[in-house]
C-alpha cells in the first residue's frame, strides 16, 4: 500500500472517531448539565528520505468543554443547579462519583438521591435523610437544606478540583477521578433550577456536517488511489 493510501486510512480513522464523539454531543442536548467533547487530531509529519515528507493526521483523543451551561428555571424544589465550576458527590456501588446533574428526588430510607437512585452525599461524606413530612424543603445557596418549618436536614457536598478536565465521564452525568476533591465555597447552590447542557445545536451541526464531508473526501482519495495502483497492476500484467 502507498503513502497515499495510508494518509488517507489515517484520516478517516481520526475523522470516524470525530463523528462519534460529536454524535453523542448531538445526543446529549438535552441531558442536564452535559459536557460537550471535541476530538482533537494534529498533523504527523514522516520523512521518506531524499527530502520529501508524507503527513498523517493523529488522533489525539478528545477534550472536555467545561464551560456552564445555562440554568434554566423549573420550580421543582427538589431540583438544584450549581453555580460555579463545583460537583456534587454520589454514593454508588462503584464508590463515589461526582455529578452537576442536580435532577434529585426522594429515594428508598427517605434519602435525598440522583435519577438512578443513588444517594447524594453531605459535606460530612454520609446520605442525606430527609424527615417525613418534612414539607417543601429550602436549599439555601451554601447548599444548607432546612425543612419547611426550619428543622436541619443536612448540607450538600459541593466540591472543586484543581483540573476539571481530568475528570473522566461515566454514564448518567458521572465523573470519577482519582484527584483529591476540596470543599467549594465559592460556587453557590440554585434551588428550583437545572443546569442545561453546553452544547450549542447549530455549531455542533455544522462540526458534524464539516467532518461527514471530509471523510466521504478521504474515501473518494482512497478508492481513487485503489484504482489506480488496480490499473497499474493490470498494465504490468498485460505488458509481461
Amino acid at each position: 500500500m502507498q503513502s497515499t493510501s495510508y494518509v488517507s486510512l489515517s484520516q478517516q480513522s481520526a475523522l470516524s472517531r470525530a463523528m462519534d464523539v460529536l454524535a453523542n454531543d448531538m445526543a446529549n442536548i438535552s441531558t442536564p448539565a452535559f459536557k460537550i467533547e471535541l476530538p482533537i487530531d494534529k498533523e504527523y509529519p514522516v520523512k521518506l528520505g531524499r527530502g520529501q515528507t508524507v503527513s498523517y493526521v493523529e488522533d489525539m483523543g478528545v477534550w472536555r468543554d467545561t464551560r456552564q451551561g445555562d440554568l434554566n428555571y423549573t420550580a421543582n424544589p427538589l431540583d438544584t443547579a450549581i453555580q460555579g465550576n463545583g460537583y456534587y458527590s454520589v454514593q454508588t456501588p462503584s464508590g463515589t462519583r461526582y455529578t452537576r446533574n442536580g435532577r434529585f428526588q426522594i429515594g428508598a430510607g427517605n434519602q435525598l438521591v440522583t435519577t438512578q437512585g443513588y444517594p447524594i452525599l453531605s459535606d460530612r461524606g454520609t446520605p442525606i435523610k430527609v424527615p417525613t413530612n418534612s414539607g417543601q424543603m429550602v436549599i439555601s445557596a451554601d447548599g444548607t437544606i432546612v425543612t419547611a418549618q426550619g428543622a436541619p436536614v443536612g448540607k450538600l457536598g459541593v466540591s472543586k478540583f484543581a483540573d476539571r478536565e481530568n475528570l473522566v465521564s461515566e454514564e448518567n452525568g458521572l465523573y470519577v477521578t482519582d484527584a483529591q476533591p476540596t470543599p467549594d465555597t465559592d460556587s453557590q447552590v440554585k434551588q428550583g433550577m437545572i443546569e442545561n447542557s453546553n452544547a450549542e445545536p447549530i455549531v455542533l451541526l455544522t462540526k458534524l456536517m464539516a467532518v461527514q464531508r471530509a471523510y466521504s473526501d478521504a474515501q473518494s482519495m482512497s478508492d481513487g488511489e485503489d484504482t489506480r495502483i488496480r490499473n497499474a497492476i493490470d498494465k504490468l500484467s498485460s505488458a509481461s
